[in-house]
């Protein structure tokens, strides 16, 4: 499959996927995350101008407008990186009364790490 083929697959996908967050009138609502991410990709790999970009997608110049500017946000507060969360359990020896690492994550949570390679290990993972 050549390169224009590519992206012509690419854009059919995206705006299937698109059509999903439209209203009966046409206007996006909602679009998640994962899909302004995946327009934010596309769009920096589109050769074209911008135009043929929005028009391929099927959506207008203020729409395309306003799904980058939600991705440059969700890029600004490193939303791309983070996968899905899977939680490690580390057993420690029941002698050890060791005080925690406390990274905190979040607002709303943190993790604890008895040992500082295991988050040296966790901060490698994550970068």
């Amino acid at each position: 499959m050549n390169n224009s083929n590519n992206q012509d697959h690419e854009h059919l996908i995206l705006r299937k996927r698109l059509n999903t967050c439209r209203t009966n009138k046409g206007s996006l609502l909602n679009v998640p995350d994962n899909l302004v991410i995946d327009i934010i990709r596309a769009w920096e790999r589109w050769p074209g101008t911008a135009k043929s970009l929005y028009k391929g997608l099927g959506l207008k110049k203020q729409q395309l407008s306003n799904i980058i500017r939600k991705g440059k946000q969700l890029f600004k507060e490193g939303k791309e990186k983070l996968g899905p969360f899977i939680p490690v359990e580390l057993k420690l020896p029941p002698s050890e009364n060791k005080v925690p690492i406390i990274l905190n994550w979040d607002k709303k949570r943190s993790i604890r790490f008895y040992q500082v390679e295991h988050l040296v290990e966790f901060l490698k993972k994550v970068a």
